[in-house]
This record gives structure tokens, C-alpha cells and sequence, in this order.
């Protein structure tokens, strides 16, 4: 499959308001503490910040899916990626309701060996979404997530861009895009808790 446009330039070409918002510095920790913090914001750009700043943001997502048993979403850019954190996922698996792990597995058979049934492992090796970095939960009041592209820097993964939104219209067609890029059928609410 041939990549086409970039994934995170088609969801910016489909909302303004994501090139208008002012870009924070999501470091700020005091700012935004808590993924409460990062909800409540709706839209947070971000541009050139490194994978320390999103790692955090990420493991507060994964954390709230656990704590809250609401579905995952998660995208590795690499193999090695997820292998970093396999552990990890293979415990978080058992104890959410379904999980989509979707990353540039070059083997479809690499990763994870035995997922539990309440998975589904994808690969986007050689998709628009290879060097995606997309967390994507649900709460009380809807659907929220982290969206960020690896930009490179020195050496792929030092740079990304991208957003944190909790406005249902952009994370659906994050969503939307993401099914139609792996011609899948991911939906948060045809689950049964």
C-alpha cells in the first residue's frame, strides 16, 4: 500500500480551529497535572516537543482506561516501540474492555504473541499512520486522545507535533480516518462493558 497524504495534515485540513489555537507548552506540568486538566482544556497544539513531553500524557490515557474499564486505542511507530512496553500492555489488556494496538509491525504475527480477546492487533506498516503516536480513550463525557506526528529532529522520534482534544467531532474523525487507512471497523460504542 502506498502512503498517501499524512495523516495528521488530514485532520488538520478538516478543522480550523486545530491550526488556530495557540500552541502550549504542554511541559508545564502545573498546568496540566492531571488528564482532568487536559480534558477540560478541549484542544491543546503542540509543535516540536520530544517523547518524554507525550509519554506522560500517554501513561495518564492508559492509566484512566485501566482505572475507569473504557476501551484503548494505542499506536506504535515501530516494533521496538512496543516491545518496549509489551509487558505492560499485556497486563492493561486484562483489565480494559478492548484494546486496538495498531503499530509498524513489519511481522503481522510479531506482536502481542497471545493478546487476550479483548484485542485487536493491527499492523500500519506502510500506511499514513506509521509515524503516528495516537492514544485515544473514553470517559464520562465522550471520546478523548492524544494525536502527534513524528516530525524527526536529529534522528526519528527526537520531534512531534500535534494535539490533545476531548471535542467529539475531531477525535470521531481521528478515528474515521484511522479505520479507513487500515480498512478496519474500530467503534468505542458498540462495546459491552
Amino acid at each position: 500500500m502506498q502512503v498517501s497524504e499524512k495523516f495528521l495534515d488530514s485532520i488538520y485540513q478538516e478543522f480550523d480551529v486545530i491550526q488556530k489555537t495557540e500552541q502550549t507548552d504542554i511541559t508545564v506540568q502545573n498546568k496540566f497535572a492531571t488528564l482532568e486538566d487536559h480534558i477540560k482544556a478541549k484542544l491543546i497544539t503542540f509543535d516540536n516537543v520530544k517523547r518524554p513531553d507525550l509519554y506522560r500524557l500517554s501513561k495518564l490515557i492508559e492509566d484512566h482506561a485501566q482505572r475507569a474499564y473504557e476501551p484503548l486505542i494505542a499506536t506504535f511507530e515501530a516494533e521496538h516501540l512496543y516491545k518496549y512496553v509489551e509487558k505492560h500492555y499485556l497486563e492493561l489488556m486484562k483489565n480494559i474492555p478492548m484494546t486496538w494496538v495498531i503499530g509498524g509491525f513489519d511481522n503481522p504475527f510479531f506482536a502481542p504473541q497471545t493478546p487476550p480477546e479483548k484485542a485487536e492487533v493491527l499492523t500500519c506498516a506502510g500506511t499514513n499512520l506509521q509515524n503516528m503516536w495516537i492514544v485515544i480513550s473514553k470517559g464520562p463525557d465522550g471520546l478523548f486522545g492524544l494525536v502527534a506526528e513524528d516530525v524527526g529532529g536529529v534522528q526519528k522520534g527526537d520531534h512531534f507535533r500535534g494535539f490533545f482534544t476531548s471535542k467529539q467531532d475531531i477525535i470521531k474523525k481521528v478515528i474515521e480516518k484511522i479505520n479507513e487507512s487500515l480498512m478496519t471497523h474500530i467503534d468505542f460504542f458498540e462495546l459491552e462493558k
